[in-house]
C-alpha cells in the first residue's frame, strides 16, 4: 500500500490528479454475473496487516517529487493503526517551485490562493486496508486542498497498482515500486480530456525503519 499511500506521495502529483478541472461523469451499473460464485467468510475479527509490503512501509520517508505543477520535497509517516487492521499515511510537502500559469488554467485558481499555496505546502491523509473477500488494497485518500479520493488496486511482487477515483470523476493511476529496502519510486498517471496522459514521478527514501506508536 501507498502512501504515501500517496506519499503514498508525488508530492504535487495528487493535486493535480484530484483537482484537475471539472470532468464530468456518469455511473453505469455493472452487468449482473449468470454463474455467481459463493462469496468467501468476512471475518468477524481479522488478523491485523501482517504482510510483507504493510510491513516494509510502515516508517518515516522523504523525498522529491515533481508534475506540471511545479516540484516539491516533503516527508510521510506511515503506521498501522486501531491494532493493526489500517496503514495511515500522513504527508506533507513543501513548494519548491511553482507553476502559476497551469494552476490557473486548469486548477482555475486565484493570485490569493497561489500564494497561499506556497505558504501552506500540501498535506495529504491516506487510509489503507486490505479487502477481505477479493484481496484487492482498498485506499482513501483527504488533503487540505479538500479533496477526495477512494482507491483500489492489487500488488504483484515490488509493484503495487492503485486505480483512484477523485470525487469531480477524474481518474489517476499510481505505481509504487519497491526499489531496494529502503526507496521507492511513485509514478502518477492520469488522463487529460485531451486525450493526452500526464505522468507525475517522485522517489522517496526511509529516514526511520518504524513510525512511532500510534496514540491511545
Amino acid at each position: 500500500m501507498h502512501i504515501p499511500r500517496c506519499l503514498c506521495l508525488l508530492l504535487l502529483s495528487l493535486l493535480t490528479a484530484g483537482c484537475a478541472g471539472t470532468v464530468s461523469s456518469r455511473t453505469v451499473a455493472p452487468a449482473p454475473n449468470p454463474n455467481p460464485q459463493p462469496e468467501a467468510r468476512t471475518m468477524f475479527l481479522p488478523p491485523a496487516l501482517s504482510d510483507e509490503w504493510s510491513q516494509w512501509m510502515v516508517g518515516e520517508w522523504e523525498g522529491v517529487g515533481e508534475s506540471d505543477t511545479g516540484k516539491g520535497k516533503g516527508t510521510t509517516r506511515i503506521e498501522l493503526a486501531l491494532d493493526g487492521q489500517f496503514l495511515i499515511s500522513r504527508g506533507a510537502a513543501e513548494i519548491t517551485e511553482l507553476n502559476p500559469e497551469y494552476l490557473k488554467q486548469h486548477l482555475h485558481a486565484t493570485d490569493e490562493e497561489i500564494a497561499r499555496f506556497r505558504r501552506t505546502g500540501y498535506r495529504a491523509l491516506e487510509i489503507y486496508t486490505i479487502d477481505q473477500q477479493t484481496g484487492e488494497v482498498i485506499g482513501y485518500l483527504f488533503d487540505n486542498l479538500r479533496c477526495v479520493a477512494t482507491g483500489r488496486g492489487k500488488r504483484e511482487g515490488s509493484r503495487e497498482t492503485v486505480e483512484w477515483v477523485w470525487q469531480n470523476g477524474q481518474k489517476s493511476t499510481r505505481i509504487t515500486e519497491r526499489v531496494s529496502a529502503d526507496r521507492m519510486r511513485i509514478t502518477e498517471r492520469t488522463p487529460n480530456p485531451g486525450g493526452n496522459v500526464m505522468e507525475d514521478r517522485g522517489e522517496m527514501v526511509r529516514v526511520t525503519k518504524s513510525a512511532a506508536p500510534e496514540a491511545p
